[in-house]
């Protein structure tokens, strides 16, 4: 007779794999990625030395995985509260807000992300680049080009105010207290980009 069921192994084999993403981005937020091992975010999960191999294939699939995860679960947030209004100012304020409530949350995976974005290693940068075109086109399509469409905002290029307002997104949310606040109030940097959009 099996040990496990088959649904029982799954959620374990999940539950496992949660865990090691938790452990690493505890190792990763304190040492850093190069000065991370592999061996002390398997004994910072709780599981002998070795175990992480059975989920990743190296620490750099770790990192992928967590920066896909990561992503994923900024997206998902961000997305569900933008899309609830139908107004572009409205969803730009959204943007805002659910971009502070995020970072509050997750701010070891956000604070590892911004690093990443702003490290030397090419191929997590490009990655970082691809997980997140969704929320470029969300930023693009559904407010920028939305206000437009509504008469709200003036004709810009929505390739280039996308970017800026990406950047500054991250460059306010990278400089998060240890408790998640920031420092700036979402509804002001709200207010300052639709200032400069409004017609």
């Amino acid at each position: 007779m099996p040990r496990y069921k088959e649904s029982e192994r799954v959620q374990i084999k999940f539950d496992t794999r949660q865990l090691l993403l938790q452990a690493a981005t505890e190792v990763f937020a304190r040492d850093g990625y190069e000065k991370a091992n592999i061996n002390r975010i398997s004994k910072t999960a709780g599981f002998a030395k070795g175990t992480i191999y059975n989920y990743f294939e190296s620490k750099r699939a770790l990192m992928l995985a967590l920066i896909h995860e990561t992503a994923g679960v900024h997206l998902e947030y961000i997305t569900a509260h933008v899309m609830q209004e139908d107004d572009a100012e409205r969803r730009l304020q959204r943007f805002f807000e659910a971009g502070w409530s995020v970072v509050a949350e997750y701010l070891p995976q956000l604070r590892i992300l911004v690093h990443t974005l702003y490290g030397a290693d090419e191929e997590f940068r490009l990655e970082l680049w691809q997980v997140y075109q969704p929320m470029h086109e969300l930023i693009r399509e559904d407010i920028i080009s939305l206000g437009i469409e509504q008469g709200i905002f003036r004709s810009v290029d929505t390739n280039f105010t996308t970017v800026l307002i990406m950047n500054l997104y991250l460059g306010i949310a990278s400089h998060a207290d240890d408790d998640g606040r920031i420092w700036l109030d979402s509804d002001q940097v709200a207010d300052f980009v639709l200032n400069a959009l409004r017609k």
